[in-house]
Parts: C-alpha cells; structure tokens; sequence
C-alpha cells in the first residue's frame, strides 16, 4: 500500500521513491522539478584579463555552472549511523571560468581539493561562517585544498573572475546527494525509521517534511 503525501510549495515538484531493496536498507530515489531557469550574466569587468579570452562570458539557462539547476537532498533524525569520509578529496575544478560542479554536498570533515584547469589565474573564497577563506592566487595545473569542519552551507566566488559561483553544502548526516540537471537523485543504505527530508535549490526556501522509511514502498510529491 502506498502512501502519498502533498503540499504546496512554490511550484516545486519533488516525487521520491522508497523501495524496500532489503531488510535493514533502503534507497531513496526521486527527481526535483523546478520553474525554468533564467541565464544569468555578469556584466561586471574582470580585474585580470586572460590572453585570448573575453573579460565576461554568457552563460546559458542549461549551462553546467548555472547552480539553479542542482538541487540538494539530505536526511536528518535521532540515531544517525556514523559519517564515512571519503578515501580521496571530492573536487570542485576551475574550468572556463566556471566552477564544476557549481553545487556540491560533503560531510562534516571532508576535505575538498581546487585545482585550477585555466591557462590563467584563480582565487578561490569564501566569506560564509560556516568557513571563510582565501587560497590566493594560484596557476593552471596547480591545487588548494580545505577541509569543511563545521555544517552550513559555503558560497564561493573567484576573486579574479566574478562571475564563478558556487555552493558547498556541508552536512552532518551520511545520508544526502545531489541532483543532476534533470533533477534526478538517490541516497543509498537508509536504514529504516522516521527521518526529516530536507530540500534544497538556489534562491528558493528550504522545504521540510517528516517521513518514515519501512519496509513499504513510499511515494511522497511536494508540488
């Protein structure tokens, strides 16, 4: 028997899927629609111009460095199972002046390496409280990393280049992930019991709903 569960919600559609794949797990599957995105373009002028490269570029609605296009997923309650860091440090690139990928989400603890893709300068930070820093400027073919010791979310900027922009959700929770484009997500191994969904796009509300993961299939829409 499924159960299914709608709100109203700023024209955000999210459909998740549970199904019951063994006794002590579960995956969380779904896809996140949202309004159509609008390109954003920076008119602002680069303090460095690079050699054969214009000082602003377009960036496109369906373009991969648009963070309007990502969702986050994450689930939080009592008794969470321990967080598992990963053996080597997720990376965010520099890369035709775009961040890649524009939206990332790592556990509290995790360590995130930067390395720079252009023949030009780079200058990653971040002014956000959960961490605020500075990598200066460093060349193509070179790399920073930082490690996210507190949860929150981190917006980064190019201090050279102003119209990269990205995001770094740090969670205290193992279970989370991220959309692709499509909006299409899943969380692996969720063991069963009730939990708080939590639903995050650029320039939209956080969405919450409580929900129970059993042995049940359960389809759950936020529209």
């Amino acid at each position: 028997m499924k159960s299914i569960i709608k709100i109203s919600v700023l024209g955000v559609l999210l459909g998740a899927v549970f199904p019951a794949e063994a006794a002590h797990s579960a995956e969380l599957r779904g896809v996140v629609k949202r309004p159509p995105v609008k390109a954003e373009f920076s008119q602002r002028i680069e303090r460095y111009r690079a050699t054969g490269v214009a000082a602003t570029s377009e960036r496109t609605a369906d373009c991969a460095c648009q963070p309007s296009l990502y969702s986050v997923i994450w689930l939080t309650g009592e008794a969470l199972p321990p967080i598992k860091l990963p053996s080597e440090p997720p990376v965010m690139a520099q890369k035709d002046k775009m961040f890649t990928p524009s939206v990332m989400a790592v556990a509290v603890g995790t360590t995130v390496s930067f390395p720079n893709f252009d023949p030009f300068f780079h200058n990653v930070f971040s002014y956000s409280k959960p961490k605020k820093f500075d990598l200066g400027r460093f060349a193509q073919g070179k790399s920073a990393e930082v490690k996210f010791d507190k949860p929150g979310i981190v917006n980064l900027f190019c201090e050279i280049h102003y119209s990269m922009k990205a995001y770094i959700h740090v969670l205290a929770t193992p279970y989370f992930a991220v959309s692709d484009e499509k909006g299409n997500f899943q969380i692996p191994d969720i063991a069963p019991g009730r939990y708080t969904l939590h639903l995050w796009q650029e320039n939209q509300p956080e969405i919450t709903r409580e929900i129970e993961i059993d042995q049940e299939p359960l389809v759950l829409e936020l529209q």
